[in-house]
């Protein structure tokens, strides 16, 4: 039987000190936590507070407890994407050893947002296809997409019956001509009250916060997308090279 708690704040920062030192320590599966007393000791709360958030972790299949022996990493909770080249959601969820699916909420007809205007080379009287779009991690919530189609894409009359929710794969396999990059823009962001529920997060949680635009190879605009990671299980990394002086 899976053991709950009233989980308070406190022990929402214990599971976070937790997730963090996993990640900076690059344990794997089967690596040995602290104990529950050497955490207690260091972050100066309570052992029970401390069984909140390793419980909390458990039931999330990232920790596993062998009474007597220890606390162990049941599997990495990160799901790692590269800045450097793109890879689908699909593939990243699955490679952080979790299994991927997609929601799509809601496919709407909606007059043109401002940042939009530019980015989609559109008129600010247009109005674009927007769809918003959920995909899980397992079953947890980890990116909420909100994508805004440019115009070239309704010209195309693309069979938006049969889209199941991995809008890169859709978009390869429907347009002319193909998809030749992406640019994105990250910032720190927090969720809003409107996609909080969707997310399983409170509003005004940290979170990763990307705006991408998608062009085709004559570099015409073919998507706009406001992106939120969930940043307790996805972490963005990059390789720069260092400018010889």
């Amino acid at each position: 039987m899976t053991e709950t708690f009233n989980t308070g704040p406190r022990s929402q920062q214990v599971k976070g000190y937790i997730l963090n030192y996993i990640s900076q320590n690059h344990l794997k599966q089967n690596d040995q936590l602290p104990s529950e007393a050497a955490i207690a000791k260091k972050l100066g709360v309570s052992r029970n507070t401390i069984r909140e958030a390793y419980i909390s972790l458990e039931n999330e299949g990232i920790i596993v407890r062998r009474h007597g022996i220890g606390t162990f990493v049941a599997h990495s909770p990160f799901i790692r994407d590269s800045l450097n080249e793109f890879s689908p959601f699909a593939q990243i969820i699955h490679e952080g050893g979790y299994v991927p699916h997609f929601e799509t909420l809601s496919m709407t007809v909606t007059q043109v947002p401002n940042e939009i205007i530019d980015a989609l080379d559109c008129s600010p009287s247009e109005k674009l296809r927007c769809i918003d779009r959920l995909v899980y991690a397992d079953q947890q919530p980890a990116i909420f997409v909100t994508d805004y189609l440019a115009p070239l894409v309704e010209e195309a009359d693309l069979p938006w019956g049969i889209f199941k929710g991995n809008m890169v794969q859709f978009l390869g396999a429907s347009l002319e001509p193909s998809l030749h990059q992406i640019r994105s823009y990250i910032r720190a962001g927090v969720i809003t009250p409107e996609i909080s529920s969707y997310m399983k997060l409170s509003t005004g949680t940290p979170v990763l916060s990307v705006r991408s635009t998608i062009y085709n190879v004559d570099n015409r605009p073919v998507n706009f997308s406001r992106i939120f990671f969930n940043s307790s299980i996805v972490e963005l990394s990059t390789v720069r090279m260092i400018r010889s002086t």
